[in-house]
Formats: structure tokens, C-alpha cells, sequence
């Protein structure tokens, strides 16, 4: 069974330019922990991240800080379900 970081590299990066400033499986992984946690939108996701911040960076690139609650809802709007 393939990986989730495999699966999330496979999806097709919705933004351009400056807009791409995070990572996309940076800001997919974070918001997937963040539903098995019981999360309910883009202001948890950000809460969760800054919360956990070390924890995430074991795993994730996290290149240029943490996604805010905006990046997550951009993102979210931009995918096709």
C-alpha cells in the first residue's frame, strides 16, 4: 500500500507564484493530523501546528515557517475534492 507522502505528491499543486511559498504535503500532512485529532477548519489547523511545531518539524520540511490559518483555507478552496 502506497505511502500518504507518496499519495499526497501525486496531487497537483493548485497555486502559483509566491503563493507557493509552503509546501503543499507540508500543509496536507498538517491538516490530516489535525482531522484525526478532531479538528473543524483552517483556524484549528494553524492552532494545532503552532501548538506542535517541534513535533512537526521530526517530519515535515517546514522550509518557511508554518502555514497560517489563510494558507490552509487558500489551499482548501483551490484542490478539487
Amino acid at each position: 500500500m502506497p505511502s500518504l507522502i507518496t499519495i499526497f505528491r501525486q496531487i497537483p499543486a493548485p497555486r502559483t507564484g509566491n503563493a507557493q511559498r509552503h509546501d503543499l504535503l507540508d500543509i496536507l500532512s498538517i491538516a490530516l493530523v489535525t482531522s484525526v485529532c478532531g479538528a473543524e477548519g483552517c483556524v484549528d489547523f494553524a492552532e494545532f501546528a503552532e501548538d506542535r511545531e517541534p513535533l512537526l518539524r521530526g517530519f515535515l520540511r517546514l522550509r518557511n515557517g508554518l502555514p497560517s490559518h489563510d494558507m490552509f483555507s487558500r489551499v482548501s478552496r483551490l484542490l478539487e475534492p
